[in-house]
């Protein structure tokens, strides 16, 4: 006769949003020292790779932490974040499907999202709604208010990605550094505020942007820019951009977001008018496709991203030297960033008076120290991690891999 009264007790804990036990909704049996974090990057579609990248990071540092903290067992579930009805594109609804499935999960004790900043602020608002963990990575920042991502009034969640002022000073640096003339800025998709850093960081670039038609940057008092709406979902496919590109000269900075699309296909299309041109990228344009465009047309490409070089610390050089055991070959970009989002969750697992209560890992999430590499760092006020940080990535085997540290 315990059976029924057990049962009352798990459903009452469930409604009330404070336990972490449970099971999974895809028919896992799961107990009271077993938990879960999920893992929502996109694993189709062109930044299928990138997505993996951050995946296989995660499953190396559960298994460099033997699948568990203290008394708890922890299970991996990675989620796809590309578009239900697209494969091909990235959007908050296949954010928030991914989301959906973490939260029906009474095991769920964490998330871990990154690259594309909609559907990573998508995946944050719906997990702190219900008390859920998560750390962002390897992307840049969501847009919304504090408020907006922490609906019930506390953060619940840690930033380890660089801003997005430190990824634009880097790529001005690098331009100053290749004696760029007048350097051509190329922006797809991307925000106000990041247009305006990049143009603070690139002062006198003449700049091309396409935007969607909702988010159209006002640089209206600029006479050096040319702002057009995207003419598709596709907006690397607008003919603008790749007349940007081919008169672009000695340099071309392409700042974009993942869910603009796939810059390799405006880069294609420029084809030999690039040749001679060096090329510098944001984060979120070093699709996985473009790092193999230029290694093949021989095109001069450098790409600003998250991450320290392998050889830089001993934590960086376990996980390169991880990543080669299993796969064969050197760690591509975001394999540190989901190997250190996993340690900071498994970290606040331990510390948290009851591992397997979202209260309780919440509580612990945001003032446990930020886990290497390159060092243990402290997390601020608002959910950034120090240090966070930026490297410069060439195009190596296919793939974007860290080659200098360039800040810390």
């Amino acid at each position: 006769m315990l059976a029924r009264p057990l049962a009352i007790a798990l459903v009452a804990l469930t409604a009330l949003g404070v336990a972490g036990c449970g099971g999974d909704p895809g028919g896992e049996e799961a107990f009271d020292t077993k938990v879960a974090v999920y893992v929502g990057v996109p694993l189709r579609g062109p930044w299928a790779e990138r997505g993996q990248a951050i995946a296989d990071g995660a499953r190396l540092a559960m298994a460099d932490s033997g699948g568990g903290v203290e008394t708890y067992s922890v299970r991996l579930s990675f989620q796809d974040i590309t578009d239900p009805t697209d494969p091909g594109r990235l959007s908050a609804e296949g954010a928030a499907s991914a989301a959906g499935t973490a939260l029906r999960d009474q095991g769920a004790i964490g998330m871990i999202a990154g690259l594309e900043p909609t559907t990573t602020r998508e995946q944050v608002l719906l997990a702190s709604q219900t008390g859920l963990s998560t750390v962002t990575v390897d992307g840049d920042r969501p847009s919304g208010s504090l408020a907006d991502r922490s609906p019930r009034g506390r953060r619940l969640f840690v930033d380890l990605s660089a801003a997005d002022r430190q990824i634009a000073r880097q790529l001005g640096a690098r331009a100053r550094a290749l004696r760029c003339a007048r350097p051509t800025l190329v922006a797809v998709g991307i925000t106000d505020a990041r247009l305006r850093a990049l143009r603070q960081a690139l002062p006198g670039a003449r700049t091309t942007v396409v935007a969607p038609a909702r988010d159209v940057p006002d640089v209206s008092a600029d006479q050096a820019a040319t702002v057009t709406r995207a003419a598709s979902g596709d907006a690397y496919a607008d003919a603008r951009i790749t007349a940007a590109l081919r008169r672009a000269g000695d340099c071309v900075v392409l700042a974009g977001e993942p869910a603009a699309g796939d810059p390799a296909t405006a880069v294609a299309r420029a084809g030999r008018s690039l040749r001679g041109t060096r090329m510098l990228l944001t984060r979120g344009a070093a699709s996985p496709a473009l790092a193999r465009l230029a290694a093949e047309q021989g095109i001069e490409a450098e790409a600003i991203v998250d991450g320290v070089a392998a050889g830089d610390d001993a934590e960086s050089r376990k996980i390169d030297r991880a990543y080669r055991e299993v796969f064969g070959g050197p760690a591509p970009i975001g394999v540190q960033a989901g190997w250190r989002a996993t340690k900071l969750l498994l970290r606040a697992i331990g510390a948290a008076r009851r591992g397997n209560w979202r209260s309780d890992v919440a509580a612990a999430l945001v003032r446990v120290p930020i886990p290497g590499p390159p060092a243990e760092g402290r997390q601020s006020r608002d959910g950034e991690a120090s240090p966070a940080p930026v490297a410069l990535a060439v195009p190596d085997g296919g793939a974007w891999r860290v080659t200098r540290t360039l800040a810390r």
